[in-house]
């Protein structure tokens, strides 16, 4: 079986440790995001299960929060500051928004190319960042790299849906 090359990227913490491990499991959404077949674009917009998202929704709200994640978070983590908390409302208002995107009629290879990019820049914007940063979220001091991991999390969550 030949090899395939995989996007890694060398990230450390303020000692200049090696955080390859975290990087490598965000990458791995955009490994499932590359291996999704063309053919099987009618299954990605049926739901799950009863009641629950189809696999194009779970797709489109990982790619939400991506870009929230980049554009609205890590800014201020990357400065040390304090974020605000977010409450249930505005996580319930962009998960619909989401899934309202997911089935707008877009072609299941653009959102799967939205996400793959949406990922890769934020994969890259974490790459040569110090992960040790700490910042503060409800009185609460987080690390870059706990939050990543807790995001890392959230894919494994998804992907053993989306898998399932």
């Amino acid at each position: 079986m030949p090899l395939t090359k995989r996007n890694t990227y060398k990230i450390t913490n303020r000692d200049g440790m090696e955080m390859n491990t975290i990087v490598n499991q965000l990458t791995g959404w955009i490994d499932y995001l590359k291996n999704i077949k063309a053919e099987q674009h009618e299954e990605f917009f049926k739901t799950i299960a009863e009641g629950k998202w189809s696999k194009a929704a779970i797709i489109a709200h990982i790619f939400y929060w991506d870009r929230f994640f980049y554009e609205k978070r890590l800014p201020a983590m990357l400065e040390g500051g304090t974020l605000p908390s977010i409450d249930a409302s505005y996580v319930e208002e962009m998960n619909k928004e989401a899934d309202k995107y997911a089935h707008s009629g877009i072609r299941l290879s653009d959102l799967i190319n939205k996400a793959i990019k949406q990922r890769e820049i934020l994969v890259d914007s974490l790459k040569d960042q110090d992960l040790s940063q700490t910042f503060i979220i409800n009185d609460n001091k987080y690390t870059l790299e706990s939050y990543v991991k807790g995001e890392v999390e959230h894919d494994q969550h998804h992907l053993k849906q989306l898998k399932g």
